[in-house]
């Protein structure tokens, strides 16, 4: 099996360059590095502010855990299209859930880092399994979605 190249030299850890590459706007981020990027892999990062709007009495909300796995989908698709010269992000949504699994919740303060992989892709729906693990390495969630771009 061959490693994957980085087409990504350095990671991307500045809120207003990820602010570029999604759609989303604040209060509703919930990714804010791009670490890695490869053709059909990625990895990001989010530090969970204590007052994001889905953190509920400390801890961030399985809702907050999905929409981070499908923001680590979007900011993929972002870079994606800042590579072949796309000025802006494309809009999308999530077109279904086969699964998710939610291990732990993390509290706010905590570091995630979720790496997403590229199962399928057909015209502008995508398939795309989803890892996240906090500081420690624990995994917390993981997911299979289908997202779909518009736009």
């Amino acid at each position: 099996m061959s490693m994957k190249q980085s087409l990504l030299k350095e990671p991307i850890l500045e809120i207003e360059r990820i602010l570029e590459l999604i759609p989303q706007k604040p209060p509703f981020v919930m990714v804010d590095r791009l670490l890695k990027y490869t053709e059909n892999t990625g990895k990001t990062g989010f530090v969970i502010p204590m007052d994001n709007i889905l953190v509920e009495d400390g801890v961030f909300s399985e809702p907050g855990l999905i929409e981070h796995m499908a923001q680590s989908m979007s900011l993929w698709r972002g870079y994606q299209g800042f590579l072949s010269g796309l000025d802006k992000p494309k809009t999308g949504f999530i077109g279904s859930i086969k699964s998710v699994e939610i291990f732990e919740l993390p509290k706010a303060g905590s570091t995630l880092t979720t790496n997403v992989e590229i199962l399928q892709e057909f015209k502008n729906v995508t398939s795309v399994g989803a890892r996240t693990e906090d500081e420690s390495g624990k995994l917390l969630a993981t997911s299979e979605m289908k997202t779909v771009t518009v736009g």
